[in-house]
């Protein structure tokens, strides 16, 4: 199976930037499509959407077969796992794999919930409507997950060894913009 098309936000994600990046590096072109997620209803909340996706979120990879894949994370690995002639982006021992699944679940969990979710109300506007105790947990967490991060990479350049990954794309996504949304990125992490 080979992707053939990429369903993304008309504004940036850095979900869907993970897939875009990925597809660059294996030198794979797909066409993009770019829905409004802004529009009232969201164009991935309308039935058209809803049929290829039931979670109605993007991005969302279209298969050769006439499938599609969910999940920027999920899309991550199957790029880097799913092709024929495989891909130098996820270790190749079974404890290396999960240690790559290990830090892209800690990004769903720790990491993008907070500082992707402020990176938007912030450009997106609407943060003035948000409660103060809800902007401090999510730079209180945002924060601690940055943190995390760059205690791991003490001794290493990569999440997950000595070659760059499918967990380093998964938390490059929304870390490219933590500083400017007024977080601490500390040099291991900025680097």
């Amino acid at each position: 199976m080979r992707p053939v098309r990429l369903y993304e936000s008309s504004i940036p994600s850095g979900n869907a930037y993970k897939i875009s990046l990925m597809l660059s590096h294996l030198g794979i072109a797909v066409p993009v499509t770019e829905l409004d997620i802004l529009a009232d209803p969201p164009e991935t909340r309308r039935p058209a959407y809803l049929a290829r996706n039931p979670n109605g979120r993007i991005p969302l990879l279209e298969l050769d077969d006439g499938s599609y894949l969910a999940e920027s994370n999920a899309i991550l690995f199957f790029l880097a796992t799913g092709l024929a002639s495989g891909t130098p982006y996820l270790p190749d021992d079974a404890l290396g794999r999960a240690r790559a699944l290990q830090w892209m679940f800690f990004e769903q969990y720790s990491h993008e919930p907070y500082v992707a979710v402020l990176k938007f109300w912030t450009l997106w506007g609407g943060l003035h409507r948000k409660r103060p105790d809800e902007i401090a947990i999510w730079k209180q967490r945002g924060q601690a997950a940055i943190d995390v991060m760059e205690g791991h990479l003490g001794g290493s350049a990569w999440f997950t060894g000595e070659r760059y990954g499918i967990a380093d794309i998964a938390l490059f996504a929304y870390t490219q913009s933590a500083a400017a949304l007024g977080f601490a990125v500390g040099p291991r992490v900025d680097g």
